[in-house]
């Protein structure tokens, strides 16, 4: 039997390959990973949960912190860094659903994770590295593209079309969930629109 081969729970062989095993893999390392965390987040592990052998994850995944990301990511809602809206769609309205997504997924079990991943990156620089171009990175430039698209539309002013300002509404709305363990409901995201991003990014 290889390390690909693994018994059914009738003791039967089951050959699972490709993209089954590695979709396999995948949720084994997320359910891993939301039961014991990062720290304790192991290959073995999730060989046991994935019924597969660690030769078999190590060859798709070489590192630890590649395989969690890889999972976070199968996770997490796809993110298009060029964001198509229609013509009716202002950039004020389309921000709104761009908080309203960022905090459906930071209250999510995958935020959940997501967030505990972030906090031990602080001490693991590849960790680190991955956070910011696996998940972050992509974020800041599908919103980096909505509010270029506002500048072209004279609804957002031209200094606002930036990386800094493009990471400000996943931040505070992640600080008000960690920090302050607020429920983003409808109302906070009002509140956080109005008196922050709103004032922010308007033409003057």
């Amino acid at each position: 039997m290889t390390t690909e081969d693994v018994p059914d729970l009738a003791g039967a062989p089951q050959r699972r390959r490709g993209v089954a095993l590695e979709d396999a893999i995948r949720q084994a390392a997320f359910d891993e990973l939301s039961e014991v965390g990062y720290t304790a987040f192991s290959v073995e592990g999730v060989a046991a949960r994935a019924r597969t052998g660690k030769a078999s994850i190590y060859r798709r995944w070489p590192t630890k912190q590649e395989l969690v990301w890889d999972a976070l990511n199968a996770a997490l809602p796809a993110v298009n860094d060029e964001p198509a809206y229609d013509d009716s769609v202002t950039t004020v309205d389309a921000l709104y659903e761009v908080a309203r997504t960022v905090a459906r997924v930071i209250t999510s079990p995958a935020g959940d994770v997501v967030r505990a991943v972030k906090c031990e990156a602080m001490s693991d620089p590849e960790l680190a590295r991955l956070v910011d171009e696996r998940f972050q990175a992509p974020r800041r430039a599908a919103l980096l593209a909505l509010l270029r698209r506002g500048v072209a539309r004279g609804e957002v002013r031209p200094g606002a079309a930036t990386e800094l300002v493009a990471d400000v509404l996943p931040a505070v709305l992640v600080h008000r969930v960690i920090m302050q363990r607020e429920r983003l409901g409808e109302r906070e995201i009002r509140k956080i629109m109005e008196q922050v991003l709103i004032p922010l990014v308007e033409v003057r």
